[in-house]
């Protein structure tokens, strides 16, 4: 019985973001890369195998930016600052990219 209401548990309360980054502070790239990720899925942004990646390290954030490689999605992509302390994304832009067709 215990067993099953373990399981039970389980399936009710999903993970939080559904991804284990390590605990804050952020300390390095792959921790950033995480964080931001984590707050893509909890917010349905793509983020998969067309997306290119790019971060940089601020004095207090870290900026992770994900672009579309897909030919008729040109430009378009996303980014999130992510605050080294806590770990949090403190800023978000988008961006639609252009849909011309040549």
């Amino acid at each position: 019985m215990k067993y099953l209401f373990g399981l039970s548990a389980l399936l009710m309360f999903p993970l939080a973001y559904g991804r284990d980054c390590s605990a804050p502070p952020v300390r390095n790239s792959d921790q950033a890369v995480c964080y931001a990720t984590a707050y893509a899925d909890k917010n349905g942004l793509a983020h998969g195998s067309s997306f290119k990646r790019k971060v940089a390290k601020g004095k207090t954030t870290w900026n992770v930016h994900f672009e579309d490689t897909r030919a008729e999605t040109r430009g378009a992509g996303w980014e999130a600052e992510v605050d080294m302390a806590t770990g949090t994304v403190t800023r978000f832009k988008s961006y639609k990219g252009d849909s011309k067709n040549r």
